[in-house]
């Protein structure tokens, strides 16, 4: 392309009254940069829709479990995240380290109770529930019982589990029919 003079621009602005359309097939160079200036407003729009509670509740949720599609499935965030924007989210904390670190200054700042709410929402891995499987479905199992499951077991267990959050989730299973015992 021959280079245009400076005031160009300007002139065809002034003499043309209706839009111009844009070519159909754009050139690579207007591509990329096209692409490079979208980034950002992602970013930023990101930004406004997860809140420091969501990203903590995807890290916390994601390791318990190791399975984004269990995450989108089982997570409810502050508002409706499809599985795309899901894993976009995960692998922006982990590898963009500008939004891992606002992230990270984010949820240092939530409070205590708040973070303690969090952390009781937070799924249930296989492993924990494998442990669950075996309290049988027809055995009246007490907040003891499951007491003692966290003190048998508190490498497999979320450090914030309590007995009477493993009591109601062997009760939920229980209704489902997903004990080992029960068909």
């Amino acid at each position: 392309h021959p280079p245009t003079p400076p005031s160009l621009p300007a002139q065809v602005s002034k003499s043309v009254s209706a839009p111009i359309a844009p070519s159909p097939v754009p050139t690579p160079g207007l591509a990329k940069r096209m692409k490079k200036s979208k980034q950002p407003l992602q970013v930023t729009k990101d930004l406004g829709r997860w809140k420091p509670a969501d990203d903590l509740l995807l890290i916390n949720a994601v390791l318990q479990t190791n399975d984004l599609t269990s995450v989108h499935l089982g997570v409810k965030f502050s508002c409706r995240f499809n599985l795309r924007e899901i894993q976009e989210r995960w692998y922006a904390l982990l590898y963009d380290p500008i939004i891992s670190k606002l992230a990270c200054q984010a949820m240092r700042q939530l409070h205590p109770e708040a973070i303690a709410a969090i952390q009781s929402k937070v799924l249930f891995s296989k492993a924990e529930e494998q442990l669950l499987n075996k309290v049988g479905s027809t055995s009246q199992p007490t907040l003891d019982t499951f007491q003692e499951l966290l003190h048998k077991h508190p490498d497999v267990f979320y450090p914030s589990r309590t007995a009477k959050a493993l009591q109601l989730h062997w009760q939920l299973m229980k209704q489902y029919y997903l004990l080992d015992d029960q068909t």
